[in-house]
């Protein structure tokens, strides 16, 4: 993120884009220098690359929650000795449940 925020900000100066301080604080900068380079389809992979940043970094959360609820909160203190069709069953449990929390929390 930083080098390509540097590099994009660094070429929307050597451009001399007209981008406001407004818009450069609002992190408009990287579309507006690709879509200067490559027309429409380079303020399209940004915004691809935008949401693939998102989408795994929410994967990423899914998978932490579920391991610490399956592993660190079901098998050590709940049930010892479950077995593994139960620790997927728990995981698949709490990913649901935290989906469900995050979306009725940034409603």
């Amino acid at each position: 993120p930083f080098t390509l925020a540097t590099s994009l900000g660094l070429a929307g100066n050597a451009l001399s884009l007209p981008i406001t301080a407004d818009e450069a604080g609002k992190g408009l900068v990287p579309p507006a220098v690709a879509q200067h380079l490559m027309g429409k389809g380079g303020a399209f992979l940004i915004l691809l690359m935008l949401f693939m940043a998102v989408t795994s970094t929410g994967a990423a959360e899914q998978i932490a929650i579920s391991s610490l609820v399956a592993y660190d909160l079901y098998r050590t203190y709940i049930k010892p000795d479950c077995t593994g069709r139960e620790i997927i069953l728990i995981s698949r449990y709490a990913i649901c449940g935290f989906g469900l929390l995050m979306g009725g929390y940034w409603e």
